[in-house]
This record gives C-alpha cells, structure tokens and sequence, in this order.
C-alpha cells in the first residue's frame, strides 16, 4: 500500500455534533469500511431505540441522516479507502486488541493508518494507545 498524505477521520467525528471541524483541516480526508459500518450501526441503533421509545418522528430524522450520508461524505470530500487487509494485518490487529485492550474496530483502522502514514482525527482518547500507528493523532 502507498503512503496517502492526509487525515483518517474516525466515527466519532462524523456523529458529533462538532463535524464543522474538519472544515479546517487542509488535508485529505478519508474513512474506512469500518467506519462506515460503525457509522451504519450508530444510526440504525439510534433509530431502532427511538421507534422502541414512540419516538417515529426522531426515528424519521435517523433514517433522513443515514439517507444523506453519501451527500455529507461528498460535501467534506471525504475518500474511502480500501483497507486491503491481510492475515499478517490481523494478527497484528489481534495482538492490539489483546495487549492494548484496543477496540476491534481502532485496531483495524490503525493498521491502515499505519500502512498509509495518515494522521488520525478524533474525540476518542483510547486513540492513545494507538498513537505509534499514526503519523499524528489530534484528540478533539
């Protein structure tokens, strides 16, 4: 894999309520499909927890979100990348979840972010003991 010059954005980014930030970022930005199915699960587990409280109408603007989110990634240019993991990578993955009680889907990410020297952008602390994987990790 070649290095890609810029900035892997995290899930915990595109759910706040502080997206606007990566306005600033002067970068490439880019997700993965991890982030993408953690980002799909947020949704569904949002709406499904509002239709269970009789909360359609909140339910509705779940469904709206996860309509728009192709729109959003275009709006931020935001890229997907492939990961193009191999089974050396899932040990390597493994390993951190194990030693560094990082979560399954960070360890996945850092192995693509240390494959490709890309900067990570976060509100997730865990991130830290992850940081030998990025070129750069800022914590929001």
């Amino acid at each position: 894999m070649e290095e890609a010059e810029g900035v892997f954005v995290d899930t915990n980014i595109l759910v706040s309520k502080e997206l606007r930030i990566i306005l600033n970022v002067r970068e490439p930005l880019y997700i993965t499909p991890v982030v993408l199915l953690e980002y799909f699960n947020w949704i569904v587990e949002a709406r499904n927890r509002r239709l269970a409280e009789g909360d359609v109408s909140r339910a509705r603007g779940y469904e709206r979100l996860l309509k728009k989110f192709p729109e959003l990634l275009l709006k931020f240019d935001i890229k997907i990348l492939e990961q193009n993991l191999t089974l050396s990578d899932l040990k390597e993955a493994t390993n951190l979840i194990l030693k560094r009680n990082a979560d399954p889907g960070d360890a996945l990410n850092a192995i693509t972010t240390k494959k490709l020297a890309l900067k990570v952008l976060t509100r997730d602390r865990d991130w830290q003991k992850l940081k030998d994987y990025a070129r750069e990790v800022i914590i929001l």
